[in-house]
């Protein structure tokens, strides 16, 4: 049904206002639907120009988040200089965005700082707002938009706003694809559609991890296409315009597949080093491996420094050993399934015992630079403390145990909030199977944006409770079990 807006929600729905106002001629107008079920829905900036408070959570967005960094010195890894080089071609180690980012940002290490700040505040306002319009109560309205502004201006996320690095830029354009996926779904037009695809385009060229991700949400939108042309028919606008999406994001993927594909050297480094941290540690995975081609340096040694200075494990590794390893993942479920699960969630380490970092790639503790903190300490715990995997996993339960009391009675909000979900756990798993060092690094956009989907799906089953519980008390329909 048409999630129409809530009279007790907002001073207007979104059809016209009541009062008379003179006519005047009246041209063509685009067409637009709504995937997401939304009654006639308003371009996103004019719902916020009658919230009254979009432009004070915008300004208190970019105010926390240069009050985070204010001052702070920019953090230079071994890493940096890479970023320096901007290579449209796919030759260079680093892929365009972030140098692109650079290139535009004039001055000083400061300027960077400054800069990525800025970027982060815009894209995280922009999903706020946009999360903000699929709500017609105007609590949740505000409690999903304040959230995910506060999410956005943690220290988890901020301390990267001072790092010459890619994850900065990372974060926010991943929050941006979000965003833009939000408004399509809720304003299904050609206008929203173009943006999903600009806003998707640079993200793919933040770092080769994010590829993976990418084609499974390709695949999910193909799945999506096939199955509302069947519900809605082939010749609907809203399916026409997501069957195009798909099309441009498909080719969109295809670029970036072939621009990485022209310098490997990430991609075999990390081989490398995953065969001899998890490979050479298990006597039944390594036979495994040597059985199906891999070779093994004559002096038997399978420490990286041995590995990559033998020329016949090197050559294996550049055009043997991806494929190799992914037909192992492929043939080895319980493996592929189970072994990232230790690193999902923190350990307590007893205090008898020499305490060890624990990985919690849910909830990851790196923090590359220094940062302050903006928002009271409980609050940044309960939005994203870091290490702290207990409350992800407690409303990951929770949310997905209510969805699933609920699918009978699930609207056309799902989709989004659940496929989120999804492609954050997923991207976790490539990310833990597609290396061994930095995980809590690599799983930074997924743990974000796994909380994304987790607080959308979360508001739209209390606001669907809510608004069947009144629909209940006037007696249109039965209170629910």
């Amino acid at each position: 049904m048409p999630e129409a807006e809530d009279e007790a929600g907002a001073a207007q729905p979104d059809a016209a206002p009541a009062r008379t106002r003179p006519s005047r001629p009246v041209g063509p107008t685009r067409p637009v639907t709504s995937l997401a079920g939304f009654d006639d829905p308003l371009p996103l900036h004019q719902k916020v120009r009658a919230w009254g408070w979009g432009a004070w959570l915008v300004a208190a967005v970019l105010l926390l988040r240069l009050a985070a960094v204010a001052g702070m010195r920019l953090f230079l890894s071994v890493d940096s200089a890479e970023y320096d080089r901007l290579d449209f071609t796919g030759d260079g180690r680093r892929p365009w965005a972030v140098p692109f980012l650079y290139w535009l940002i004039p001055g000083t290490n400061r300027a960077l700082v400054i800069g990525q700040a800025v970027v982060g505040a815009v894209c995280w306002s922009v999903l706020a707002l946009s999360a903000g319009a699929w709500f017609r109560l105007r609590p949740a309205r505000g409690a999903v938009a304040g959230v995910l502004a506060a999410l956005g201006c943690t220290s988890v996320v901020t301390n990267w706003d001072a790092a010459k690095l890619s994850e900065s830029l990372g974060l926010s354009l991943t929050v941006l694809v979000v965003a833009a996926w939000l408004n399509f779904l809720r304003r299904t037009e050609l206008a929203t559609a173009l943006l999903v695809a600009l806003a998707t385009l640079p993200w793919l060229f933040v770092r080769q991890s994010i590829v993976p991700t990418a084609w499974m949400a390709v695949g999910l939108v193909v799945v999506a296409v096939v199955v509302l042309a069947r519900r809605r028919g082939r010749r609907d606008l809203g399916v026409r315009l997501l069957a195009l999406l798909a099309i441009v994001l498909a080719v969109e993927g295809a670029l970036a597949t072939a621009s990485y594909s022209r310098n490997q050297e990430i991609v075999h480094e990390n081989l490398l080093v995953i065969v001899a941290n998890r490979v050479a540690s298990d006597p039944a995975r390594l036979e495994w491996f040597t059985q199906h081609g891999m070779p093994v340096p004559a002096s038997g040694a399978l420490d990286p420094d041995s590995l990559r200075s033998d020329p016949a494990f090197s050559d294996w590794v550049a055009h043997e050993g991806r494929s190799t390893y992914v037909r192992y993942l492929a043939t080895h479920p319980w493996y592929t399934a189970t072994a990232p699960l230790d690193d999902f969630a923190g350990v307590r380490q007893p205090n008898a015992e020499e305490q060890v970092p624990s990985t919690a790639m849910l909830a990851p503790p790196a923090f590359y630079a220094s940062v302050r903190l903006v928002l009271p300490e409980p609050v940044e715990d309960l939005l994203f403390g870091p290490g702290d995997t207990g409350m992800v996993i407690a409303l990951t339960v929770v949310v997905l145990g209510w969805s699933l009391a609920r699918v009978g009675r699930r609207s056309p909000r799902w989709p989004l909030p659940l496929a989120l979900i999804g492609l954050a756990v997923a991207s976790l798993y490539t990310g833990w199977h597609g290396a061994t060092p930095e995980l809590d690094r690599l799983a930074l956009a997924g743990a974000v944006a796994l909380r994304i989907g987790l607080v959308l799906q979360l508001a739209v089953l209390i606001e669907d409770e809510v608004q069947l519980r009144r629909r209940s008390v006037d007696g249109d329909v039965a209170p629910p079990s």
